[in-house]
């Protein structure tokens, strides 16, 4: 049995917990029931009250809810730290996490040394999704130290992250770099899809088509790129006829500052994750 294998029949029997059930611990959660990586009744999640809209939805989604951090913490071996990044020291450092317990973050900016310290243990792994893991299409960078965790548990880190979409480890120092592009660029493409949208609506497509037509349109550009592997500019000039209709819209774009108003935004973005 490979350690895949071997993670994805350990992870039938584990329970998964997350402190905090906000808008990522719900898409989170989702992908993990809808990709059958974890049954609901095998995940636990804390809220900050039991008349919250979040403990509501977590309950609706057939998952165990609590108020009390420390619940999760007893019944859960792997944990998600999914409070905001300003409440992770106080979080845990109220907390007392069993030896044999896993924790994963997805706090933006708040380090592997800082989660270790908080919760003192070195078992901590820093991770940052996107919202499409809701509908395990997502993107989700993770760091952690590996003495610290044996086989059958790293295994079981990637095949949990795996089942929201694209996972991949890498140096910590890139999680704030990916953050800004995958974690924040999610909602950049939903402007992009949104304001071609318009234009195709000021064009006399009915709303609800132009948003199929702009969704597809997108999500083709983005399949092109994966299968093909071929440099996004090749695809581009593959469109541009000499003289042509889509030359004109790519001219109108960058002489309105479109390449430079994306890195710029992705920049920005950088540099606000790196002041939280």
């Amino acid at each position: 049995m490979s350690s895949n294998e071997a993670a994805k029949e350990w992870l039938k029997s584990t329970k998964i917990g997350f402190l905090g059930c906000g808008n990522m611990a719900q898409a989170m959660i989702r992908g993990f029931i809808k990709s059958g990586c974890v049954p609901a009744g095998n995940i636990h999640v804390s809220a900050t009250s039991e008349t919250s809209a979040n403990y509501k939805v977590c309950t609706e989604l057939g998952v165990k809810c609590t108020v009390k951090n420390a619940e999760v913490v007893d019944a859960a071996t792997i944990i998600f730290v999914a409070v905001k990044p300003y409440m992770v020291k106080d979080v845990l450092s109220e907390l007392t996490f069993p030896e044999d317990r896993l924790l994963i973050s997805v706090a933006a900016n708040v380090s592997v040394e800082a989660l270790a310290e908080a919760s003192r243990t070195k078992r901590v792994v820093r991770s940052m999704p996107n919202t499409a893991s809701h509908v395990q299409q997502g993107v989700t960078a993770f760091s952690y130290e590996k003495c610290h965790f044996s086989e059958l548990e790293q295994a079981a880190v990637e095949v949990l992250l795996e089942s929201l979409g694209l996972c991949r480890f890498v140096k910590e120092s890139l999680i704030n770099p990916i953050s800004a592009v995958a974690g924040s660029g999610i909602a950049f493409m939903y402007m992009a899809l949104e304001a071609m949208s318009d234009g195709a609506v000021k064009t006399g497509i009915p709303r609800a088509l132009s948003y199929e037509i702009a969704a597809q349109t997108m999500a083709g550009a983005a399949a092109m790129l994966k299968e093909t592997g071929t440099h996004p500019g090749q695809l581009k000039d593959a469109v541009c006829s000499p003289g042509g209709s889509t030359i004109a819209g790519v001219h109108s774009l960058e002489k309105d500052g479109f390449r430079g108003t994306v890195i710029n935004a992705i920049q920005t973005t950088m540099d606000r994750v790196q002041r939280l």
